[in-house]
């Protein structure tokens, strides 16, 4: 299309007007301001500069005065070590001054007392030398006033690198004896503790008086340090009661008795560990206390035969108590978990279910020894891994529909546990290692975000959903089949209406169909079906495009074989047409348009 070109009228004589005296006042008055706001400018960014000038000028004299009081102060430092090293220059050499003053006089006077010759002479002689070795200023004098500090310093390091070479004990006095030297007084502490451990008294016995007397004693070559079991030796030795050489008994530290011979001891208690039952495999059989023999001195009332000693540490006792349920108990294995037969438990427990119930009470027996065994076995088990839930927003689902789009699936733990053992009952369990052999699978819940509906609610079609309603909006203005063997459905909608996808796939084709369906878009989807969308005024989809369920592909038209604007949509299987209806589901829709 052209388009005119305009101009603005000149005048014919190319005259410009002049300005009236109201123009030429106005325009003083315009510059009179404009001057007025320019000077105002000028004088405001003037006071700033001065002020910035101020301040700078300020901040460097404030730099200066601190500058010159530093070096004042340095000067008079200075000032102050030039002296000190001045005074100390003097101190050293006034001596030094003073002896060569006296020798110059001494010198002075000897010539003298040679001119008179004689016995003045040699009474000169004597006297100066006596002075000049022993008198106030001679050389003993200074040099005694010189060497006797160095000497001192000397000696004070000597005798600290001596005392520092020591060893210092604590020598023990007990019941008027000196027992020997121990390092600490927690030694003896320990051996007051383990004397009271080998005394039983009786309601008669007079209790033993522990208190020591303590002194520092230097240790010799010749000397040795105590142990607290050898210190208690020696106390019980200085006591007045009747004592025995044996071997005491220790259960984890604590006293329980002496024999004489500890051997028959060691291999009876051996011989229970050797021989104790278990099933399966299991290592690290042993006792459950810390057992400890000890040579020494003990009072006789406390040794016993060897076999009333391994009758009391392989004694046993047992005793009634409750348990708590257990998830997966039952009578049978809360019988094996304490070694009782099921007979015994149904005596205790007469009334308890055969289904026991998880935190439920029962009366068990448990066994105690006096020296439990306790073992670990070796296991593996397999967990479970519980799998998340989440949810995805798709189109794939009409609005106000879900669907699980990924069916979660638990993962699976293998894990080697250690189980620890006390006569028989597990008392602890640790993971040594895991591995997850399988993964969980996460659910994933689909949220429908199709929108696209009928116009109106009366349209009804409840098809399995497959596919969604392809228009925003419109009615069916003629079914599958009809009266006429039509291959699809006819959604009727206002020219230019968007047209969506029904489903994920592929467009095979887009363009004009010269077999009346005009411009069109077919879809191939992933499940075997094709779906066509026919009369389109545009196609906005291209061949070899991937869509998604709900996107934009083309505007309802009426090319084609068409006498009103509408989508013809039809939905093949195979090469056959089947009904579009089939799987159209619009009944969500209406009932979420029903409650709004």
């Amino acid at each position: 299309m052209d388009l005119e070109r305009l101009e603005e009228p000149q005048d014919e004589n190319n005259t410009t007007d002049l300005p009236s005296e109201d123009d030429k006042a106005s325009d003083v008055s315009g510059i009179s301001s404009f001057h007025k706001l320019q000077r105002g400018i000028t004088n405001f960014f003037a006071r700033l500069g001065l002020r910035v000038i101020k301040v700078f000028a300020g901040v460097l004299l404030a730099l200066i005065k601190s500058a010159g009081f530093v070096c004042s102060e340095l000067k008079s430092l200075i000032l102050a070590l030039l002296k000190g090293i001045i005074w100390l220059g003097k101190a050293l050499v006034a001596p030094f001054g003073k002896r060569m003053k006296f020798t110059a006089e001494m010198q002075k006077n000897l010539r003298k007392a040679r001119k008179e010759g004689g016995k003045t002479y040699r009474n000169t002689l004597i006297k100066s030398i006596s002075t000049y070795l022993f008198g106030e200023d001679g050389v003993c004098y200074t040099a005694f006033n010189y060497i006797l500090p160095i000497i001192s310093a000397a000696f004070l390091i000597g005798v600290i690198r001596y005392s520092s070479g020591l060893e210092y004990g604590l020598s023990v006095e007990y019941n008027g004896k000196e027992l020997g030297i121990i390092s600490a007084e927690a030694d003896f502490d320990a051996a007051a503790r383990d004397v009271e451990q080998r005394i039983s008294y009786t309601e008669e016995d007079e209790q033993i008086d522990f208190t020591p007397k303590f002194s520092l004693k230097i240790v010799s070559e010749g000397d040795d340090l105590l142990t607290s079991s050898q210190l208690a030796n020696e106390m019980l030795a200085v006591s007045n009661q009747e004592l025995s050489e044996a071997v005491g008994i220790y259960i984890d530290g604590k006293f329980i008795g002496a024999v004489k011979d500890e051997e028959p001891v060691k291999k009876a208690l051996a011989d229970v560990l050797l021989n104790y039952k278990v099933d399966g495999i299991v290592r690290d059989v042993s006792f459950k206390n810390k057992i400890e023999y000890s040579e020494g001195i003990y009072l006789t009332e406390s040794v016993m035969e060897e076999d009333d000693a391994i009758a009391l540490l392989t004694s046993k006792k047992e005793k009634n108590t409750l348990y708590v349920v257990e998830k997966g108990d039952s009578p049978v294995v809360i019988c094996k978990k304490h070694n009782m037969d099921l007979e015994d438990f149904e005596k205790l427990n007469p009334y308890a279910p055969e289904n026991l119930r998880e935190g439920q009470f029962v009366n068990v027996i448990e066994t105690e020894s006096y020296l439990p065994i306790q073992y670990v076995r070796e296991m593996e088990s397999l967990s479970f891994l519980d799998y998340e839930t989440i949810e995805v927003k798709t189109s794939s689902l009409n609005v106000g529909t879900t669907a699980v789009l990924v069916k979660g699936e638990r993962g699976e733990k293998r894990s080697n546990i250690e189980i620890t053992y006390i006569d028989g009952v597990e008392r602890s369990r640790k993971t040594v290692s895991s591995e997850i052999i399988k993964q969980p699978v996460v659910e994933q819940i689909g949220i429908g975000t199709y929108t696209a509906r009928p116009a109106s609610s009366n349209t009804k079609l409840y098809g399995n959903g497959q596919f969604g309603w392809p228009v925003n909006g419109g009615y069916i203005s003629d079914p599958f089949i009809s009266n006429r063997n039509h291959k699809g459905m006819d959604i009727a909608a206002p020219a230019g209406t968007d047209i969506y996808a029904a489903a994920d796939g592929v467009v095979v084709s887009a363009g004009w169909n010269t077999g009346g369906y005009g411009f069109f878009v077919m879809i191939e989807h992933f499940n075997g079906y094709q779906t066509i969308y026919g009369h389109c005024s545009a196609l906005y989809a291209i061949e070899g495009q991937t869509v998604t369920r709900g996107q934009l592909i083309a505007a309802v038209g009426t090319t084609g074989q068409s006498t009103g604007n509408h989508c013809h949509f039809e939905v093949r299987s195979n090469g056959m047409c089947c009904d579009p209806a089939l799987f159209l589901n619009t009944v969500n829709y209406n009932e979420e348009e029903e409650e709004e």
